[in-house]
């Protein structure tokens, strides 16, 4: 898909070897999005904070007044693999949520981490959550997070045009 950028979007790579973390520190850069509490949070650099340090509350009460759980990833697949192996992307999707239910099986286990209180956490999540906030697919779960992401992208010129999630992803609970 040919994308782009809206002309108000100033985009720079960033040189080869060069580290984010640090450039933020030095103030080579203003704010950064990172998947993981980078290193200066954590050894409570004070050149470094959070843009909201109360984020989870303000992640508690978002997803309690939209029901908006954020996405983290999506997957992939090329159209012409699709075509060639259309058993692809159900075989994939089964093969994830085996995982993840491997995965919340081992959180049974209150001495999978070093965490004092990681049962009482995991409890509050699911208080707050459900019992799986990672929910896979096109369903009633995730539709309107997806939908949410679309309306998002296309407010900030990241998509050209209003398109639907069926044009994007392939439903693979109507294959199952």
């Amino acid at each position: 898909m040919e994308w782009t950028p809206p002309a108000d979007l100033k985009i720079q790579r960033i040189a080869p070897g060069k580290n984010v973390e640090k450039m933020l520190v030095d103030g080579e850069l203003d704010a950064l999005i990172h998947p993981e509490v980078i290193r200066p949070i954590l050894q409570k650099d004070e050149r470094v904070t959070r843009l909201f340090p109360n984020y989870r509350d303000l992640e508690i009460e978002y997803f309690k007044r939209t029901g908006i759980f954020p996405i983290m990833h999506t997957t992939a697949i090329k159209q012409e693999v699709v075509e060639k192996y259309p058993w692809v992307p159900i075989n994939l999707m089964q093969a994830f949520e085996q995982s993840k239910k491997a995965a919340y099986k081992r959180m049974e286990n209150p001495r999978i981490v070093s965490l004092a209180w990681f049962r009482y956490f995991l409890e509050e999540q699911e208080e707050i959550l459900g019992d799986d906030p990672w929910v896979y697919g096109l369903g009633d779960a995730n539709r309107k997070t997806l939908e949410a992401l679309m309306q998002y992208s296309q407010e900030q010129g990241l998509l050209g045009r209003k398109m639907s999630l069926d044009e994007l992803f392939i439903n693979t609970a109507a294959q199952s």
